[in-house]
């Protein structure tokens, strides 16, 4: 039996009850649900991640009220550092944070859709990074939410977790993490004239290419917005076959476009590094879809729904 860990804010249980209730009916699924008596002690932080890395997959009920919610955020930080599946399920219109974004939600409408991703291919579990991360949310020694918040970041940063403001960032849209080098330290000492030269060459280096990047046109060195590029694939979820002649809306920027035979489509636009910008996908007989992605980035793979015959 599949089990699931439901990330929801108190201000939208009725709307939860309701979900669980639904979820219920399939019997190849099985519901935990925290109590408000696991926040009652001290080692909650602890309590909470074990119960999330006892779960196959994290069902995130996101709103306004999740957003605002240090549990929310808490628990599905957690999920992300414990490499577990997120299935976003959207109680309302409100963006889900950029660490999340390129993970395609549902909407609380769309059961069959729910258990579909629920029940999907998961994550392997790592039974090494369940230890670190148990391990570490056992030290945490607040038991107010935003304090939890503080004292999990730079336990989770010593470990090399990327933590960037209240996102953890994550490898595959999971956690990012950077391995530590195990290389010995040399003395500087009795290297320092390897490393002075190393230094002036790196810094020729550097200054060269600040230059030859100031000549080329569409690039900046100074931060600001500078060409940048957006492409991706759109296939048919059931046949699993590229689609064309999809409409392709990129409304920040005014640009459409439709697939061409291959189902790919290409854009280029000024903007800043990495900007998040918001699209939508449409063609006659398939549902219209909408996503967010970060421009500059790896082309994007989109899967257009409809009935299958």
């Amino acid at each position: 039996m599949l089990s699931v860990f439901l990330s929801y804010s108190r201000d939208d249980l009725s709307l939860i009850e309701k979900l669980e209730a639904q979820l219920k009916t399939h019997s190849e699924i099985s519901i935990w649900r925290d109590q408000e008596k696991i926040y009652g002690g001290q080692k909650w932080p602890k309590v909470l991640g074990e119960a999330i890395a006892d779960q196959d997959v994290v069902l995130l009920a996101w709103s306004k009220h999740a957003a605002a919610s240090h549990f929310v955020e808490f628990e599905w930080c957690t999920a992300l550092a414990l490499k577990k599946k997120i299935v976003p399920c959207l109680l309302d219109n409100t963006i889900l944070p950029p660490s999340l974004a390129s993970i395609n939600s549902i909407s609380v409408d769309d059961l069959p859709k729910i258990v579909a991703a629920l029940t999907g291919v998961g994550l392997a579990e790592d039974r090494g990074r369940r230890v670190e991360v148990i391990s570490k949310l056992g030290q945490i020694k607040a038991s107010e939410p935003e304090d939890v918040l503080a004292e999990t970041r730079p336990l989770f940063d010593q470990r090399s977790w990327m933590v960037h403001g209240n996102v953890i960032q994550g490898e595959n849209v999971t956690v990012q993490i950077k391995q530590r080098s195990e290389q010995s330290a040399k003395g500087f000492a009795e290297k320092w004239q390897t490393w002075v030269a190393i230094v002036v060459g790196l810094l020729t280096a550097v200054t060269l290419a600040i230059g030859l990047i100031g000549k080329i046109p569409g690039l900046s060195t100074d931060g600001g917005p500078f060409i940048q590029t957006l492409d991706g694939h759109i296939f048919d979820e059931c046949t699993k076959q590229p689609v064309s002649g999809v409409l392709i809306l990129l409304s920040t920027f005014n640009l459409t476009q439709q697939t061409d035979d291959s189902g790919s489509f290409h854009f280029e636009m000024k903007t800043n590094k990495q900007e998040q910008v918001t699209f939508t996908a449409q063609k006659q007989g398939y549902d219209r879809y909408t996503g967010f992605a970060n421009v500059g980035l790896t082309p994007i793979s989109i899967n257009l729904q409809r009935k299958c015959r």
